[in-house]
């Protein structure tokens, strides 16, 4: 029988053998951690900034200027790197207002979608206003809502909506978020850049995940912001949306 103090050592050598196969396992963990730990921090801060957004919106008559204004004041935390610098304010909101609606490759990274009322939804319940100058505007009428008939119009064979869930702003904001962890962002890149995966479970290059249309936009930009330094940079589509009843009438 072998002895308390042999078995010990033996346990010891052989952990010291694992040590170095170990090690990378352990420490690419921990990447991926502290990259999840980031994207959760920044998917919370895109949900109040697309409340605010949808805010915007409800009191604007769902202007998407407005609603893009506001989304690039509440995404201003995510690019500030010294808080105590009143600059820093400053350049972070120029910097958030350039990713949400500047250049053609910036407005991939930022989608304000208005997902209701959609214009069918607008059709059904428009009506058409006339101002003191003689100029006409359409909308969906938001006084005296419940005083109004709730009788709700057929928008399709599905989908029936009266003129209070008309007055309903609901809308999505994707965002592109940049992976900047070292060796987290390659092997979460390297997944969500996967092109042409075989649908064959029996085959080599199957894999179960497609990336979405946003997701697309998101590895597009990461190639072309990347083309500079000659390697690509990685970034993960992340989703908010908001439901707020209109303050002002809603018009197209």
């Amino acid at each position: 029988m072998m002895s308390r103090k042999f078995q010990t050592g033996q346990a010891m050598a052989e952990f010291s053998i694992s040590i170095p196969f170990l090690a990378p396992i352990v420490l690419v963990m921990i990447m991926l951690l502290i990259q999840w730990a980031t994207i959760y921090r920044d998917k919370m801060t895109l949900n109040a900034a697309t409340f605010e957004a949808a805010r915007a919106g409800s009191l604007n008559n769902g202007s998407k200027a407005k609603m893009r204004d506001a989304l690039a004041q509440g995404m201003v935390p995510i690019f500030m790197r010294d808080e105590s610098s009143a600059l820093e304010v400053g350049r972070a909101y120029l910097m958030s207002k350039l990713y949400v609606e500047g250049s053609a490759i910036a407005k991939a990274g930022a989608q304000i979608n208005i997902l209701s009322p959609t214009p069918e939804i607008f059709d059904k319940h428009k009506v058409t206003r006339s101002g003191r100058h003689g100029n006409r505007w359409q909308e969906i009428p938001n006084d005296n809502l419940m005083y109004r008939k709730s009788d709700a119009k057929k928008i399709t064979d599905e989908q029936h909506v009266n003129i209070q869930d008309a007055n309903l702003l609901k809308i999505e904001v994707n965002w592109c978020k940049k992976l900047e962890v070292p060796i987290a962002n390659w092997v979460i890149g390297k997944i969500l850049t996967l092109t042409d995966p075989s649908p064959n479970p029996l085959d080599a290059e199957f894999v179960m995940y497609s990336p979405h249309k946003h997701q697309l936009g998101c590895n597009a930009l990461g190639a072309i912001a990347g083309a500079g330094s000659g390697y690509s940079d990685y970034y993960i589509s992340i989703k908010s949306y908001a439901l707020i009843r209109m303050q002002t009438p809603f018009k197209i």
